[in-house]
């Protein structure tokens, strides 16, 4: 298993955790796997698709709300997932920014 993957499966673990358990610095440590997630995990050809999903997230991140039951359940992960991935769209930029000043 790569590096990349183990990213991925921690940062979903830390995601759908924290929705459930207070973990303290919850919020760095998902900023933290979505920075690395961003540097090492989206390629180049991916950005735009990872961009995309960044903002599309953070805009449905609260429609699971009105479920009964597992409504909040569900916007808390989505929100924790938000994070992450808006953290990794950060990298992103960066890495844009970075390629087109050493162009």
């Amino acid at each position: 298993m790569d590096t990349v993957k183990i990213i991925r499966i921690a940062s979903l673990a830390v995601a759908v955790i924290a929705a459930f358990v207070t973990i303290p610095y919850v919020a760095l440590i998902m900023v933290i796997l979505g920075l690395a997630w961003g540097f090492m995990g989206v390629p180049e050809e991916g950005r735009l698709i990872y961009m995309v999903t960044a903002v599309t997230l953070a805009s449905v991140v609260s429609s699971m709300g009105p479920i009964p039951v597992v409504g909040e359940h569900l916007t808390a992960i989505l929100g924790n997932v938000s994070a992450i991935i808006n953290a990794g769209a950060v990298a992103v930029i960066l890495m844009i920014g970075k390629d087109r000043i050493t162009e």
